[in-house]
């Protein structure tokens, strides 16, 4: 049975290639074993020409990630072929999509009778997905001949070789996870081609993959894999085998992965690409627990980890001056005003048979606060479980532990209320 040329049967062949998509997504299907292919014209604004096709597969912050029946036979040979190309950041400038027939495959019995005719019309639909709306184009090919499909223009545009975005960048996990487990612990909805995993080993780095460069210190991101590869000093094509050596002091490189279920190892740092909405929804949502590593191209952005300690560490020392001030000046004749009693758990007291875990950087040494939680009768634990009785001490840096009991519903108290309890 012949498949319909509709877009549930585009959407199924595209997820069996492993298809990706874009700001501009281009793609052709069509039931015939003859070799048609898919080809955009882009000129920019300042009137550069550039050709994405089979022969040149990768140009103007495009790529043509799946091209079939090239051949006969093989993996990307098929009765029921698509091709696509797509576009993360668009540049500005005009793009034409058009369809060719390179070759029209005829036999007498190899396809069990069919495709007999050499001269045959081959019936074909062109599908481009553009700011969010799906237009389609319908046609038949025969002979060599280009058949434009769609011409529309791109104003402005970042372009997909060092457009602009907004990346958040991710400390490592201890454990190996997945783009899909990330996702959903950090709440951000998965696209395919958005999810990037810093280089931590020599590994082959394909050269149609797409990076980023993090120079950590300035907060700034190079975007594209041919700016990246000029920065780096490294080849403008081709296959590379690279490794943390290979890239500068300071930098993080990030490379592109389709898949969610691509395994990152534990101690690797994870980039996503996200919408400004998104960006300021994650932003806010996770106040300071990431902000030192949630970027947008071209603006540094604060570290609030650092900000929280240097406030905890003024407070701290405010309130050390001030005792000190008091002690040295009691009131003559005064007597010792009797302490006043431990409040209930909601309000800072309760410690009694809890059980606690710190994590963070705290303004006193953690040796004297576990010291002051075990004389308030509570236990001090190393690590977040279950069995965690109420709440957890964190401080400026709080990572996967404060994570971990917020999954938990556990209680989290900062060390301003843990101080109240335990009178430090």
């Amino acid at each position: 049975m012949v498949e319909a040329l509709d877009l549930g049967t585009l959407s199924k062949r595209l997820k069996r290639e492993k298809a990706q998509s874009g700001d501009i997504t281009a793609s052709l299907i069509w039931n015939d074993p003859s070799d048609l292919d898919l080809h955009c014209f882009f000129t920019s604004a300042s009137g550069k020409k550039e050709h994405i096709y089979y022969g040149n597969k990768k140009a103007a912050g495009g790529f043509l990630d799946v091209d079939m029946n090239a051949s006969n036979e093989g993996k990307r040979f098929s009765l029921e072929p698509v091709e696509n190309i797509f576009f993360k950041n668009p540049p500005g400038g005009k793009y034409t999509i058009s369809v060719n027939n390179f070759n029209t495959r005829s036999h007498p019995t190899k396809w069990k009778g069919k495709f007999t005719n050499s001269k045959r019309l081959i019936p074909f639909k062109v599908y481009v997905n553009k700011d969010g709306k799906m237009q389609t184009f319908s046609g038949k090919a025969n002979g060599r001949r280009f058949i434009k499909s769609f011409s529309f223009a791109v104003k402005g545009g970042g372009g997909g070789s060092g457009g602009g975005g907004c990346y958040i960048v991710f400390p490592p996990e201890s454990s190996q996870t997945t783009f899909k487990a990330l996702c959903a612990k950090h709440r951000i909805p998965w696209k395919q081609g958005s999810g990037y995993y810093a280089v931590a080993r020599t590994e082959k780095i394909h050269s149609y993959k797409e990076m980023l460069l993090q120079s950590v210190k300035a907060d700034k991101f190079t975007v594209g894999s041919a700016k990246c590869r000029k920065a780096l000093g490294w080849p403008a094509e081709g296959e590379l085998r690279k490794g943390p050596k290979d890239i500068k002091d300071g930098h993080r490189l990030f490379v592109q992965s389709t898949s969610a279920n691509r395994v990152i190892p534990g101690g690797t740092h994870v980039l996503f690409e996200v919408t400004p909405e998104e960006y300021a929804k994650h932003k806010k949502a996770r106040s300071t627990k990431y902000e030192s590593e949630t970027h947008t191209t071209g603006k540094k952005g604060s570290s609030a980890a650092a900000k929280a300690k240097a406030k905890a560490k003024g407070a701290a020392k405010a309130k050390a001056k001030a005792k000190a001030k008091a002690k040295a000046a009691p009131k003559a004749g005064a007597k010792r005003a009797a302490a006043p009693p431990m409040r209930a758990a909601g309000g800072g007291g309760g410690l009694r048979g809890m059980k606690l875990v710190f994590t963070g950087t705290l303004a006193v040494p953690r040796s004297t606060a576990a010291a002051a939680a075990q004389a308030a009768g509570a236990s001090v634990l190393g690590a977040v479980s279950a069995s965690m009785d109420i709440l957890l001490v964190a401080g400026p840096g709080a990572g996967s532990k404060l994570a971990k009991a917020e999954g938990l519903g556990k209680q989290v108290w900062d060390e301003a209320k843990f101080k109240r309890a335990v009178g430090l």
